[in-house]
């Protein structure tokens, strides 16, 4: 979410938390799964797809530093898997090599094959890799006012990975993002330092690199999540609150869903934001989503701003 961004949700949550009956609370829940397999599916393949000769850049020595970045990103989500009691590791030595093709996805001759010779519950593609620098720019003053400029550089590492099922059914497809500071380089005379050059950002890409692979695993298994969120704390829909508050979301719901469902309670909407609160904290974002929409679909300006919270998350789209 852009800064700007950022700020205009918290400017519209502390105007409605002033302009009305509104609790801001911080709760411990856990996040579902991103991705869900079955019992069955315990056999995993780890497949490179991603050919560094297609990069934009194409400076011998960024191709090498792209293709030993994939080699690791790949490693990365086998270490995950290798150490993941719950599934076995196919090609625990390396990963396959499998060039892109001009689709986007695997083709089902190639799942075919990949079938016929390893016999795969799962098979996880890296299809994508790539890196760059960020600059940002920031000016001090000093005590007696003399201005520096400061340009700041942080290393970001995109990865795109599917995974696949043995009939070649995507299951899953997603687009990591993984940064960190890099350098600080002063400007000279006026002007803006030089950037750091990719090709010479090897360790460091690496390093991001591991951290994508094992952070795609992490998508199989629930997130624990500490979450700003606001419930409405009218008379009539307080004890909700004490609820939601103290982690109670079963109690919150009893309460909550005869309040939602009647359509003659004149806080109706209020009691649905509420509730799609006490639906998320309990895990269940199927039913959060349906009465946040529900709230939001009533004018319930909580509901829209929870929306647009989950639709940035990737929950809601």
């Amino acid at each position: 979410m852009k800064l700007s961004r950022i700020r205009a949700v918290l400017c519209s949550l502390l105007a409605l938390q002033l302009s009305s009956c509104v609790t801001l609370l911080t709760l411990e829940t856990v996040q579902p799964p991103a991705v869900q397999v079955t019992h069955n599916q315990w056999k995993i393949l780890v497949v490179n797809r991603y050919d560094a000769s297609q990069a934009s850049n194409k400076n011998e020595r960024v191709i090498e530093v792209f293709r030993d970045g994939a080699n690791q990103a790949a490693g990365g989500a086998m270490g995950a898997v290798y150490n993941d009691s719950t599934f076995v590791l196919i090609n625990p030595d390396s990963a396959i090599v499998l060039p892109s093709s001009a689709t986007a996805q695997l083709g089902q001759e190639e799942v075919r094959r990949l079938f016929a010779k390893y016999s795969p519950h799962l098979i996880l593609t890296l299809d994508q890799f790539d890196a760059r620098m960020k600059k940002q720019v920031d000016t001090y003053e000093d005590e007696e006012g003399s201005r520096t400029k400061i340009a700041n550089y942080n290393l970001l590492v995109r990865t795109s990975w599917t995974l696949y099922d043995s009939t070649g059914t995507v299951i899953d497809q997603a687009d990591l993002m993984h940064d960190d500071f890099y350098d600080s380089r002063t400007a000279i005379s006026g002007l803006l330092a030089i950037g750091p050059a990719i090709a010479k950002a090897g360790p460091a890409i690496n390093r991001l690199a591991v951290e994508a692979g094992y952070s795609y695993w992490d998508r199989l298994y629930p997130k624990p999540m500490l979450l700003v969120r606001q419930v409405h704390s009218t008379q009539a829909l307080s004890e909700s609150a004490a609820y939601i508050h103290t982690n109670r979301w079963q109690q919150a719901i009893d309460l909550l869903l005869p309040m939602a469902q009647d359509a003659r309670y004149k806080h109706r909407k209020k009691a649905a934001h509420n509730l799609a609160v006490a639906y998320e904290g309990a895990g269940n974002y199927e039913q959060a989503i349906y009465w946040a929409m529900q709230a939001a679909g009533q004018g319930d300006k909580c509901s829209a701003l929870l929306l647009e919270a989950w639709e940035e998350a990737g929950i809601f789209k």
